[in-house]
């Protein structure tokens, strides 16, 4: 029995709860310690079982020591179940009667990472690294996208992590904007990252084409913005003063950074903590950083890395070179 069924094992028996089902993919894959590409169901009572349908009960008895099952009705799955997660659908009210939600347990078990985990994560960088390194034109958006998801793929990625974001020109005033059929131009931003058995990277990287001063000048402040926040990183801080000492940082250009700081990575490629919140990071949290300013209509410039917390500073975990202006 790994640590992580363990610990939550403990927790149903201080909570009194018989029996709970976890729906969410990424639970049961922190519970299996891999990734499990099929339907399933994680149900916890004196043990974990694990439900999957009759076309994968061999694949799945191949995958962790948690006994297989075949799954049969959601009457059977819910049958007495007192602990589900905050995310299941309505329909399955229906099957229940008093319950508990059991996520914020999980998600307090998921925001420090083990040795495994962190393994699987330094991967997942390495692997975005270089198929963000290996690009050898920057023609298309939409070509170097499938470059970017290609490489990915041929190193091991099971897929991209989120939808790969490949934009230039005014386009990169837009944080999310996704890749066009149209040739890049002047500035190029490319936010990607990969899927390690499971596990997410993430990594942004602005590159300036034209030779602007006023696109160099403000890349060379989101820059320093970044080493600052470095500066600051260890076990110990808040992120909501990581946040606050980048924010005051840049003047009279905080409001054009339009989201936070940064976020957790793992099983999720956005999970806890969120820097919208206030967390006091902890040794093997594994964070980004992605300080970003925004011009309406004329450009933008986001620099983020991956970070694992130390107790007395961080790893970065992404190592793609950083360009300099």
């Amino acid at each position: 029995m790994n640590r992580k069924i363990k610990k939550f094992l403990e927790y149903m028996e201080t909570e009194n709860i018989k029996k709970s089902v976890i729906l969410k993919k990424e639970n049961i894959n922190y519970f299996l310690e891999d990734y499990f590409p099929s339907f399933c169901v994680l149900v916890f009572e004196d043990k974990p079982y694990l439900y999957v349908g009759k076309l994968d009960k061999d694949l799945a008895e191949n995958y962790s020591n948690i006994e297989v099952k075949e799954f049969k009705s959601w009457k059977e799955i819910f049958k007495d179940a007192e602990g589900v997660e905050e995310s299941l659908p309505i329909r399955f009210l229906e099957h229940l009667n008093n319950y508990k939600i059991i996520s914020k347990k999980i998600e307090e078990l998921r925001l420090i990472k083990d040795k495994d985990e962190i393994k699987k994560i330094k991967k997942s960088a390495n692997i975005v690294d270089k198929a963000i390194k290996d690009i050898d034109t920057y023609d298309n958006e939409i070509n170097v996208c499938a470059k970017i998801e290609y490489n990915l793929k041929i190193n091991n990625s099971l897929k991209p992590a989120f939808d790969t974001i490949v934009i230039s020109d005014k386009k990169t005033s837009l944080p999310h904007a996704l890749p066009e059929n149209r040739t890049i131009k002047n500035i190029l931003l490319i936010d990607a990252g990969a899927n390690y058995r499971g596990y997410c990277s993430d990594i942004t990287r602005t590159y300036i084409l034209d030779n602007d001063k006023e696109k160099i000048k403000i890349y060379n402040i989101v820059y320093e913005a970044k080493l600052l926040a470095e500066d600051n990183l260890r076990e110990g801080v808040s992120t909501k003063d990581l946040e606050r000492i980048v924010r005051n940082f840049f003047g009279k250009y905080e409001k054009y950074f339009i989201h936070s700081l940064g976020h957790g990575v793992g099983l999720e490629v956005h999970e806890k903590p969120f820097f919208r919140e206030d967390y006091i990071l902890k040794e093997n949290m594994v964070i980004t950083i992605e300080p970003g300013l925004y011009f309406k209509n004329k450009f933008g410039v986001r620099i983020e890395d991956l970070y694992l917390i130390k107790k007395n500073g961080f790893k970065r975990l992404t190592s793609l070179p950083i360009p300099e202006y």
